[in-house]
């Protein structure tokens, strides 16, 4: 008898042994195989994903696109549009001379400067960097007699020749006139060749032609130029 207890006692055991195996098998080791075999379902989180991604090629492609425009630009000769910065400069009379030393100048101050020669031209360099935008061009100056001079913007190509259509910038004509208190004039000219952009390679000058003291029909001088451009 005593040894059927402990044979009884040893399948107990043994069998609550088995159970708890049994159920640490399916509590701890069958989730975890489902857990693994759920992970696929989380493409959730995927649609966020693929939007970022989709932001992320609408910048590139603007992007591009911008550095087409650019390209394009340069390689119509106009590197800087009208986008770009507005800047104004002045050149005082001080900076025009004849073309002909022998015809000489006369300065008068305030009043400006012209040829000590009546009826001959002064001319200064217009200084624009590459690609600048020219919007206007105000020519300053007295004019007390009957005649309209012209001032001539131009330019001439550094490597030949600027045949005639290329070499003119702009004509300005220089009525007569009188405006108090001193009797200075403005003209201002806003049309310009290629959009009024600074070409590469160009050499820009202005002659104010026809300047000189006239003795009773007046006296034509120069008093400056003042320019707009955008760059």
């Amino acid at each position: 008898m005593p040894m059927m207890g402990v044979q009884r006692k040893g399948y107990l055991f043994f069998g609550c042994l088995v159970y708890f195996r049994r159920l640490f098998v399916f509590k701890i080791i069958k989730p975890s195989c489902m857990a693994k075999k759920n992970k696929p379902g989380k493409k959730s989180g995927t649609p966020k994903k693929t939007v970022a991604k989709k932001s992320v090629t609408k910048k590139s492609t603007t992007k591009s696109a911008k550095a087409v425009t650019k390209s394009s630009a340069r390689g119509l000769g106009i590197a800087s549009l009208p986008s770009g910065t507005k800047h104004k400069i002045y050149i005082e009379s001080a900076a025009f001379f004849p073309a002909n030393s022998s015809d000489g100048y006369v300065d008068h101050f305030q009043d400006g400067r012209r040829s000590a020669v009546a009826n001959r031209g002064l001319l200064t360099a217009i200084v624009l960097p590459v690609g600048a935008v020219i919007k206007s061009m105000t020519i300053h100056y007295t004019n007390s007699t009957r005649e309209t001079p012209i001032a001539f913007f131009l330019r001439k190509h550094q490597d030949r020749h600027s045949p005639s259509g290329e070499i003119e910038m702009s004509f300005i004509n220089l009525p007569p006139g009188v405006l108090p208190p001193d009797n200075y004039l403005s003209v201002t000219d806003t049309t310009f060749p290629d959009g009024g952009v600074i070409q590469d390679k160009f050499l820009h000058y202005l002659e104010v032609s026809g300047t000189g003291d006239f003795g009773a029909e007046g006296r034509r001088t120069v008093r400056g130029v003042s320019m707009v451009y955008v760059y």
